[in-house]
């Protein structure tokens, strides 16, 4: 039997980066009342993700020198899939998912991470 030299699998990036962007909108349906299925979505997202990663540059974590980590929301994760986007300007290409873009996905993980820190604001000396 001929050994395969070529395993690589062939995806269509854009079919990954939808499915990424999928479990992303997953994540803030689920994150207050489901804590168990936003981190099913937020593990097959990094997943995703990290497979992207290693095609583009060899490593995961958005170390790519020719498309550097874009840091717009303050949730790493996030920012990873946005760089994916950048790479090949897909943004525009994908589906919106219940309403939500990347850019206005990318709103909502910025408006919680500041609720969080406007509520430790307010309440701290409270406890």
């Amino acid at each position: 039997m001929k050994a395969k030299k070529n395993l690589k699998l062939k995806m269509n990036r854009l079919t990954i980066l939808q499915e990424i962007f999928d479990n992303f909108q997953q994540m803030s349906q689920w994150i207050i009342s489901m804590p168990e299925s936003y981190l099913k979505a937020s593990n097959q997202a990094e997943q995703l993700i990290e497979l992207l990663e290693v095609e583009d540059c060899g490593s995961v974590g958005g170390f790519d020198r020719e498309n550097p980590l874009i840091k717009q929301t303050g949730f790493n994760l996030y920012d990873r899939f946005l760089t994916l986007l950048n790479k090949k300007k897909n943004s525009s290409k994908l589906e919106p998912i219940c309403g939500f873009t990347p850019t206005i996905l990318g709103k909502y993980f910025q408006t919680i991470l500041a609720l969080r820190e406007k509520t430790l604001t307010k309440y701290r000396n409270d406890v």
